[in-house]
């Protein structure tokens, strides 16, 4: 079974580099980091993003990576005692003749920037794909680092122009059309991962 390893965690450098590294090392099949905006901390403590240092403002750290369960269940040990502050949490994904079973789903894919469906001057081409799909609040968000499957870590530099940026694209998508939005996702993201796990859809409007 496939699942998502998720990870929020503080800022600071020698989390994220060590956390980078060790489950690179580890041999974990990608991973993307992504930066939040604002954020609360274990205290309580509000952090705000500062546009002239935003690479150093001790903001939380989303983390995320898929991989088969018995590789995430190998390194939860170290992780937790690692982490003095930070939260670790593991969705499973879902798979073959379980897939119609529920009313919503969530569709995450990871990829970058410079591959031929996703470049960043086309980003109004892949959500109007998601919209052509019925996918419900498509959002893609960039990452700082993170690497894929050619197992080079990409980093986010100050002022940097690279093309190789991690992004990670989410949606909701009713059962209903889950089956074929996959079996286009597979045709067309040529490197990256897609998973899916059942949701409760709260509100929608």
């Amino acid at each position: 079974m496939k699942q998502l390893l998720r990870m929020v965690v503080s800022e600071e450098m020698e989390v994220k580099q060590w956390l980078l590294r060790f489950l690179w090392g580890k041999g974990l099949p990608g991973l993307t980091i992504r930066q939040s905006e604002m954020s609360l901390d274990e205290r309580g403590l509000r952090h705000v993003s500062v546009l002239e240092d935003q690479l150093y403002n001790d903001l939380a750290l989303i983390i995320e990576t898929v991989a088969d369960e018995t590789l995430i269940t190998s390194i939860l040990l170290q992780l937790k005692k690692r982490l003095k502050h930070g939260q670790i949490c593991v969705t499973n994904g879902l798979e073959g003749d379980k897939m119609n079973e529920h009313r919503y789903y969530t569709v995450k894919v990871y990829t970058k920037e410079d591959n031929t469906w996703f470049k960043k001057e086309e980003y109004e081409k892949v959500l109007l794909f998601f919209q052509e799909k019925n996918a419900i609040w498509t959002s893609m968000t960039k990452g700082i680092a993170g690497y894929g499957k050619d197992r080079v870590i990409h980093t986010q530099k100050m002022f940097s122009l690279s093309g190789k940026i991690p992004v990670v694209i989410e949606c909701v998508v009713k059962g209903d059309y889950l089956n074929e939005l996959l079996a286009e996702l597979k045709t067309i993201v040529e490197e990256g991962t897609i998973f899916t796990t059942p949701v409760h859809l709260i509100e929608n409007k």
